[in-house]
């Protein structure tokens, strides 16, 4: 019997060595209960945030797809990407020779229909003035003759001269009467025609120096410069290449204007009604995870998009950092930003580490005379690791974060 015993205590012992050593190599072992730590209950600001993503983003207009109204070859390209452009500055130039010469062609049209214009005003004039001579002549024979006539009229009863002389005489003035008749209408037409020819040709004047201006204008087409101040950021189109241009403006050079960004962020439908403009924002970016930048809500879009199965609208954030830290930031680049909506300055709080859910109620462990105090509070607004704890608490407690009793852990 003592036999028996001995061998099924030698049994147990080894199969307690073995497991041992099996949980040993595996690295099963008890771990050891972590050091207790307190934190004093302090007060301060604590605010009501909003966290979410979105993007930088170029503002209207601060982005610019620059392309050719015309069609050719690109002769030549003054810029390549990444450098700093101003308003005016050239950016290429598409082959223009056909342009060169329907701009001559109108420039010489233009020239001689002002000649014309100008030989018009001067020797109409002088054809008028001639006219007007012509009248003066006429009109003095006529009066001579009418002379005449009064004179054979008075000598005709005398018998000193006949009636066949008085009758010739009468056709004279007759005549010289039509002729002035026809000169002064003849003068008024000629006026007319002066006036009428100079306004047709004024007219054309202005349709060719439209033609004129408009040739100058589709060559300047091929002259291509930057819109606005910014950065080339992309190029599409290299010098050589050819650019057809007869259905649409294609683009080959973009232009961003990295002084105007904004971040376009994404507010869940659940939080969407606390947000309001003028609110402060504060976002990051990871390429630079230690740096925050700063601005304000600038605009909140009434319209609703889905994401990710989620209903959001898009708040955008005009950004207020100075211009030579917003310049490190690029389009495109993830913003996680916290929009704060409200503020409290004398907040009681505690780290959320000290705050545990028992039963559905916010519980903390207190140092008190007596040992460890498991206390119900009444909390708040969260904020970067701190809660508010409005009531149970007063500032200067210490509270348990690291280290919790078991046994007050339990319900």
């Amino acid at each position: 019997m003592r036999r028996k015993v001995s061998r099924s205590l030698l049994l147990c012992l080894g199969f307690f060595l073995a497991v041992s050593g099996v949980g040993h190599c595996f690295g099963i072992s008890r771990s050891k209960p972590l050091p207790r730590k307190w934190v004093k209950v302090t007060k301060g600001l604590i605010r009501q945030t909003i966290i979410t993503t979105g993007v930088v983003r170029p503002e209207d207009g601060a982005e610019i797809r620059v392309g050719s109204r015309v069609s050719g070859k690109v002769e030549k390209l003054f810029v390549n990407v990444g450098d700093k452009v101003k308003r005016g500055d050239p950016i290429a130039v598409i082959e223009h020779r056909d342009l060169q010469v329907r701009v001559d062609e109108k420039r010489a049209d233009l020239e001689e229909k002002r000649e014309e214009l100008k030989a018009l005003l001067v020797e109409r004039p002088l054809e008028i003035e001639r006219q007007e001579k012509e009248i003066l002549g006429i009109k003095a024979q006529l009066e001579q003759a009418r002379k005449t006539l009064q004179r054979y009229l008075e000598l005709l009863p005398e018998q000193l001269i006949s009636q066949e002389d008085v009758d010739r005489q009468q056709r004279e003035v007759l005549v010289y009467g039509f002729s002035l008749d026809a000169e002064r209408k003849r003068l008024a037409y000629m006026v007319k025609k002066f006036e009428n020819d100079k306004k047709i040709l004024r007219a054309k004047i202005k349709q060719v120096e439209a033609q004129y201006k408009f040739a100058k204008i589709t060559l300047g087409y091929a002259f291509i410069k930057s819109p606005i101040d910014g950065t080339v950021a992309k190029i599409s189109t290299p010098e050589g290449e050819t650019v057809a241009a007869q259905l649409s403006a294609p683009t080959f050079v973009w232009i961003i204007n990295l002084d105007k960004l904004w971040v376009s962020t994404y507010v869940d439908e659940t939080d969407i009604g606390k947000v309001r403009k003028g609110q402060h924002v504060i976002f990051r970016v990871d390429a630079f995870p230690g740096v925050s930048f700063h601005g304000k809500v600038r605009e909140i879009y009434p319209k609703a998009e889905i994401r990710d199965n989620m209903v959001t609208y898009d708040v955008i954030v005009r950004i207020t950092d100075p211009p030579k830290k917003r310049r490190c930031l690029r389009p495109e680049m993830t913003a996680y930003t916290t929009i704060v909506v409200k503020k409290r300055e004398d907040a009681i709080q505690v780290p959320v580490q000290a705050v545990k859910i028992i039963k559905g109620e916010s519980v903390v462990f207190v140092k008190g005379a007596k040992g460890i105090e498991r206390r119900e509070v009444l909390t708040g607004w969260t904020d970067s690791g701190k809660v508010e704890v409005r009531k149970g608490l007063k500032p200067g407690q210490e509270v348990l974060i690291q280290g919790f009793p078991r046994e007050l852990l339990k319900p």
